[in-house]
């Protein structure tokens, strides 16, 4: 049973889960594209590395501050800008001809979806409460494991359907479609806090009222 009472609630939980799903399958999608890539773009060992585990480093650099200006500011305008981030540099990237371009932009996006990841932790532990709260965010671990096995199924059918030419930047723009995600943020702009969420009268407490 999914958590909270209300239809509200659930709304909030499906574009949490929604958001998280589209910025964690990148995470591992382009792993099985990674020699579509180096002949694509001509990239060295490094350069493939950094294109890699550039997202992951710039997703994980960006949970922490990204939670703290969400308790501070507030979380929905945070949420759209991050998911802004990953969708516009996630298409700089796919379209991207050069080794450092592509790197510079899924560094970027990383950053992007690190925001978002954050402000969803944050905003299900502010709507949440007790054994909701904690099917919430179990619901949010069961989504980051479906979109790591889902990502290089997805990758590899990819570069099968487009060739070893174009199927890295198809790659690349495979979670894009998912660009709908601000609009999903947007209808339930009601639902997610504008302002910090220990003065937004949101069910469960707000972030800036956990323990440390």
């Amino acid at each position: 049973m999914l958590p909270g009472e209300d239809r509200a609630a659930r709304r909030v939980l499906t574009v949490c889960m929604a958001a998280g799903v589209t910025t964690l399958l990148d995470q591992s999608v382009l792993n099985i594209a990674v020699p579509a890539l180096r002949r694509s773009l001509e990239a060295g060992a490094t350069d493939v590395q950094w294109i890699v585990a550039g997202y992951s480093l710039a997703f994980g650099l960006m949970l922490v501050p990204g939670g703290s200006l969400g308790d501070v500011h507030g979380r929905k305008h945070l949420s759209l800008a991050g998911l802004s981030a990953f969708v516009v540099f996630g298409a700089v990237a796919a379209a991207g001809t050069r080794a450092d371009l592509v790197i510079a932009a899924r560094l970027v996006q990383g950053a992007g979806a690190g925001l978002v990841n954050s402000q969803v932790i944050g905003t299900l532990q502010d709507h949440f409460s007790g054994v909701g709260r904690a099917r919430a965010l179990g619901l949010y671990a069961v989504t980051g494991g479906v979109a790591a096995a889902l990502g290089p199924p997805l990758g590899g059918a990819l570069v099968a359907a487009f060739g070893p030419a174009s199927g890295g930047g198809c790659v690349c723009f495979s979670a894009r479609p998912a660009g709908s995600s601000p609009c999903g943020w947007r209808s339930a702009g009601s639902r997610l806090p504008g302002g910090p969420p220990d003065t937004a009268g949101s069910t469960g407490g707000g972030s800036g009222g956990r323990a440390r």
